[in-house]
């Protein structure tokens, strides 16, 4: 067995803390205290400075000013700052022109933060808080091979990240310049429409939206409902318990709130279509459920409202919305909502998996970098989310017909499968299952005495994706695992994002258990069979080392010590099997049944895992 880092003893304490805490939590009924709305406000001090409470303030402070004014001297403060975890620090983004830039964050990973920056020439102020915003937290923007550049007429719409937007124009669009300063150009709904363009022009018109602070309304087809999900999103929420306050949901003119109790003691509030700070994250990770009555609103206001919401994995209960309103949130997403969230005397399981199933459907069709391109009609080839290459290495052939069964049941649409041969053929019988998998199969022979990283790194040198994942070919993975990877990779902005091994199928002894695992958090370890990160970031940190054992463990240290970023999704949907023989970690079966949350003679009776 491999020895023990302090890292990895330090990580197995903090874990055990926050289950124990976890646990309290969960039996204790809570009283939210009132919603102050006065502290979520951003202030500037002398000219160039910016104070702010939490970096979501400091996007919302680009919302709410028309400022269109550019500086050469900025320096933000952000007083109640969180790094996702302790010694974690980002990297100030492209600035031209940059002569000094100086950070401050606080040792402790919590705490007053500032970053100053002088450049040589003034630019945009929105330019320069997106490369400040680079110092404060992980980058959400999802790698692609191609991407528009995107200008916006007034102020930006709260789904929109500020580091997407790479021009601001004042006027017209040129038409003699050798390359268009930009592809798509957002402009209000009741704006005046552009001019022809000139004749003999070089470069075909950008594309153009009409949009506000909800989504954007292509032309011929129904508005789309678009939601900032790297400020909405379930990072925090690994709590379901029976004791979790239910709310319900009001709507006044431009503005949101959140009541609980009959004296309507309200625990949360923000303004449609702005993303949500810190604060408002924090009471929503401590609300269970949120009820929408019929009288509640109408229209994309409604449905950008209940889209956030659900994508924090706050379980939205609204069986009475308007027709308009289910047609914007989509059938998915609509039907979800019906259903009224499973009370405090069902399974835990059920509950956790209504919250997940309701912020996939959310996070699947109203996050903007996934549902923007998609209503670009002049860019239809931007319409796909990144392709996947599901890395398969094996030693045990007879093991890949129910592996490759797994990846064509998925979900995603991207997805092909490397298959790497170690030391062993196919057998007829399996070879005739990879020729009839759905999915474009490629098949690798790596020999024997090569070690387990290099043959995982000459497999990986076959894929096309964008996006790899590891799959190991005795676990099991559920129709939506892929999609889910992909969305956590986008909303935690993680280098490495994967599942812990949550649910443990052990073999020898046919049972099933559930351990004690937090998750939707930045940790320094998932299950190797789970691991998902970009090719770029895989060879930007050296890819896997030649080594025989702990190949995941050596890949997260890389990217951990280059400054990546480590995050655990919800565990559903992947089915960690231990059977006693082969296994590249193995501390005996004896290690997974200690103090089991839960467990199940045979495997686990949820369609989630793909064994119902």
């Amino acid at each position: 067995m491999a020895p023990v880092t302090r890292r990895q003893v330090v990580a197995g304490v903090r874990r055990r803390l926050g289950s124990f805490s976890q646990r309290l939590r969960d039996v204790t009924p809570r009283r939210l205290p009132n919603w102050d709305e006065q502290s979520a406000t951003a202030t500037g001090g002398r000219p160039g400075d910016l104070t702010v409470g939490t970096v979501g303030e400091l996007t919302r402070h680009l919302l709410r000013t028309a400022d269109t004014a550019s500086v050469r001297e900025l320096r933000v403060v952000v007083e109640r700052w969180q790094a996702p975890r302790p010694g974690w620090s980002g990297r100030l983004g492209p600035l031209p022109g940059l002569l000094t830039h100086q950070v401050a964050l606080p040792a402790a990973g919590t705490g007053r933060a500032q970053v100053a920056v002088t450049l040589t020439d003034a630019l945009p102020l929105h330019r320069v808080v997106a490369a400040v915003l680079a110092v404060l937290r992980p980058d959400p923007a999802l790698p692609a091979p191609g991407s528009v550049d995107i200008a916006v007429d007034g102020p930006l719409p709260g789904w929109l990240d500020p580091a997407a937007v790479t021009h601001a124009p004042a006027g017209p669009e040129p038409g003699d310049a050798p390359v268009r300063p930009y592809d798509l150009r957002l402009s209000p709904a009741d704006a005046e429409p552009p001019a022809e363009p000139p004749t003999g022009r070089l470069n075909v018109p950008a594309a153009r939206l009409a949009g506000d602070t909800t989504g954007v309304r292509p032309p011929a087809d129904p508005p789309v409902v678009l939601v900032d999900a790297g400020a909405a999103n379930p990072v925090g929420r690994n709590r379901y318990g029976a004791k979790m306050p239910v709310g319900r949901l009001v709507l006044t003119d431009d503005r949101w709130r959140i009541d609980t109790g009959s004296e309507s003691h309200t625990v949360v509030a923000g303004r449609i279509g702005e993303p949500l700070d810190g604060r408002q994250s924090a009471v929503l990770r401590d609300l269970y459920a949120v009820t929408v009555p019929p009288q509640a609103g109408a229209g994309p206001a409604l449905a950008a409202t209940v889209a956030q919401l659900a994508m924090t994995g706050l379980l939205v209960h609204a069986p009475d919305l308007p027709a308009e309103v289910t047609g914007l949130l989509g059938p998915e997403l609509a039907a979800l909502t019906t259903l009224a969230p499973p009370g405090p005397d069902t399974d835990a399981v059920d509950r956790e998996l209504a919250s997940v199933r309701q912020r996939r459907a959310a996070l699947r069709r109203h996050a903007a970098a996934v549902a923007l391109p998609r209503a670009i009609a002049d860019h239809p080839g931007l319409a796909t989310p990144p392709s996947v290459t599901a890395l398969l290495m094996t030693r045990r052939p007879e093991r890949l017909v129910v592996a490759l069964r797994d990846l064509a049941g998925q979900t995603y649409p991207q997805l092909e499968v490397v298959v790497g041969l170690h030391g062993v053929e196919l057998p007829p019988q399996v070879a005739a299952a990879v020729a009839a998998c759905p999915l474009p199969v490629q098949v690798v022979t790596v020999g024997a005495g090569v070690q387990f990283g290099a043959a995982l790194a000459e497999v990986t040198r076959h894929a096309r994706g964008t996006l790899v994942t590891k799959v190991d070919d005795d676990d099991r993975y559920g129709v939506e695992h892929v999609w889910d990877l992909v969305l956590a990779r986008h909303y935690s902005a993680a280098t490495v994002v994967g599942k812990g091994a949550e649910f443990v199928y052990l073999e020898p002894r046919d049972l099933t258990v559930r351990r004690r695992m937090a998750s939707e958090i930045y940790d320094d370890v998932v299950a190797g069979g789970t691991m998902l990160l970009s090719r770029g970031d895989l060879e930007a940190v050296g890819g896997w080392r030649p080594v025989n054992r702990s190949i995941d463990r050596a890949l997260l240290d890389r990217v951990l010590d280059a400054g990546g970023l480590v995050y655990r999704t919800h565990g559903f949907g992947f089915l960690y099997t231990r059977h006693g023989e082969g296994h590249t970690w193995d501390p005996g079966l004896d290690y997974f049944v200690q103090n089991p949350l839960r467990q199940w003679t045979g495997l686990p009776p949820h369609e989630s895992f793909g064994t119902a």
